[in-house]
């Protein structure tokens, strides 16, 4: 099983992210966060295997999460959802290591491919 972090300010679009794609990767746990600090309670307990975030959230907003990711859990990728994919806001999430962001609004199947992909890519050094 692979732990999914899903973080959303909005409950309704958590919720519906949430119940989504747990019926088309049924191979996964999905774990929810409406912030970025509970979405590091998360991290410090939970095995994640990627992470979804929204760059617009209360407490730990836009690109302070993501770092704080990068910097304490290298190997756990991290895809973005956002309503506004500007060449500035997808230049800095590329030189955050962010490979993958899907723009508001977007089609289920998409997402679900995307994360699909990512989950198949091999991050960890093998031993």
């Amino acid at each position: 099983m692979k732990n999914i972090l899903i973080l959303d300010d909005n409950r309704d679009i958590l919720d519906a992210l949430s119940v989504g794609l747990r019926m088309v990767l049924k191979d996964c746990t999905i774990l929810t966060s409406l912030n970025g600090a509970k979405g590091e309670d998360i991290l410090k307990t939970t095995p994640i295997d990627l992470i979804l975030t929204d760059l617009s959230m209360p407490i730990i907003n836009r690109y302070r999460f993501i770092e704080h990711v990068k910097k304490n859990y290298p190997f756990v990728p991290v895809c973005v959802m956002t309503g506004k994919c500007s060449p500035d806001v997808i230049e800095r999430l590329q030189s955050m290591g962010v490979g993958r962001w899907i723009e508001k609004p977007f089609q289920f199947e998409q997402l679900a491919q995307l994360i699909s992909e990512e989950l198949k890519l091999e991050r960890r050094p093998s031993t």
